[in-house]
């Protein structure tokens, strides 16, 4: 899978473990996606 850049709004933001996220974004063509983040917060060292 590849990378797409795309202009958005987030609506939610969602923890889902320790480090991850998830986030449902409206995009500039009017489509609701949902996107998984892994190991996007860091450790608190």
């Amino acid at each position: 899978m590849g990378t797409v850049k795309t202009k958005a709004i987030i609506l939610r933001e969602s923890n889902m473990g320790d480090f991850d996220k998830m986030l449902t974004m409206l995009t500039t063509d009017f489509r609701k996606d949902i996107l998984f983040c892994k190991r996007i917060k860091k450790d608190k060292q």
